[in-house]
């Protein structure tokens, strides 16, 4: 009799421990770090539930699926895309998926556009804070946690795209996904290190070609000129590092005048030797394999003809002789 009791109790003790624990794992909240996850079609309980536990939403996999079975929860789950930020217990993780899917709004990066130019248009867009997001691009400690690289910015590693974002997600996210993106997009290129350029050498002129180019075509000839000029320490004198000189300084032109070149920057290209310290803007993965497979070319000078394309020179006095011709041309 002392043993059936004694069973009993132990049996009794069981239960409600496994009662406790499972209600704490239901109703007790859990921080969540900012995730987004997609519900497909036809998902069930079981499969929702192994997702949100992969992506440490929620504390177990049966817990969920025994409280969705008990509830007869699972025909109000529903499919769509839904971020998960805060402090939330399981109940609250199910009554957000009943709820239907979080509305994302569609952001178009464009090709070239610097830190700035782009924080403008996340903001511009309802996208959280523009100077939050400056912020976040210059935390070297976050840089080089996104990237593996010590750099002071994120420049040149948000990639343009078209992307989708809930309204209320935070400027980390959008720009950890950017960086992600990049990453993504180069993933096949051969990044091989040569004694001219490393890794973030190639961002670095790869920018610049960016900037310089109007057309796709000629990339890898633009990239060309200052792969030359590098090779026999020429300066690059690229009129764009003048134009992001002028833009870290707040100022903006459409046009670089003479009077520019001798803006004192580490990114003025005509009074210093190499490359700038970092990209000056984030280009596309088209730029970037420009300058790892450049056009064999020996120019080493070249000037815009207001048609959209360059005409390139291998001397400066070949440079000059054709500007003569071109302005003499167009009557000037």
């Amino acid at each position: 009799m002392k043993l059936y009791k004694k069973i009993l109790l132990t049996s009794a003790v069981i239960i409600i421990f496994v009662s406790i624990y499972t209600i704490s794992l239901i109703f007790l909240p859990k921080k969540v770090n900012e995730v987004l996850i997609e519900i497909k079609k036809g998902e069930t309980a079981l499969s929702i539930a192994r997702k949100l536990y992969d992506k440490d939403i929620i504390r177990s996999i049966k817990s969920f699926y025994l409280y969705v079975k008990l509830t007869d929860s699972e025909g109000t789950l529903s499919f769509g895309k839904y971020l998960f930020l805060g402090k939330l217990s399981m109940k609250d993780v199910i009554s957000r998926i009943e709820a239907g899917r979080v509305e994302l709004k569609k952001v178009t990066i464009p090709e070239g556009l610097t830190i700035k130019r782009t924080s403008k248009l996340f903001a511009r867009k309802g996208f959280g804070d523009y100077l939050k997001f400056i912020e976040v691009c210059n935390d070297s400690v976050f840089a080089k946690k996104l990237t593996g690289f010590s750099i002071k910015t994120l420049e040149g590693f948000l990639y343009p795209e078209t992307y989708h974002f809930p309204e209320e997600v935070s400027e980390k996210y959008i720009i950890s996904h950017l960086v992600r993106e990049f990453f993504n997009q180069t993933s096949h290129l051969d990044f091989v290190p040569s004694e001219k350029l490393d890794f973030y050498d190639i961002i670095i002129l790869a920018s610049i070609v960016e900037r310089e180019a109007r057309v796709e075509d000629e990339k890898p000839t633009i990239a060309s000129v200052y792969v030359n000029r590098l090779n026999y320490n020429y300066k690059l004198q690229a009129d764009p590092t003048i134009a992001y000189a002028l833009e870290k300084s707040g100022k903006t032109r459409k046009k670089i005048y003479y009077r520019d070149l001798n803006v004192n920057s580490p990114y003025n290209t005509y009074k210093n030797y190499g490359l700038p310290p970092t990209p000056i803007c984030n280009p596309p993965v088209s730029s970037i394999e420009a300058v790892l497979n450049p056009a064999e070319t020996d120019y080493f000078f070249f000037f815009a003809t207001g048609t959209g394309r360059h005409e390139f020179t291998r001397t400066y006095d070949q440079h000059i002789h054709q500007l003569r011709i071109m302005r003499t041309g167009n009557g000037k």
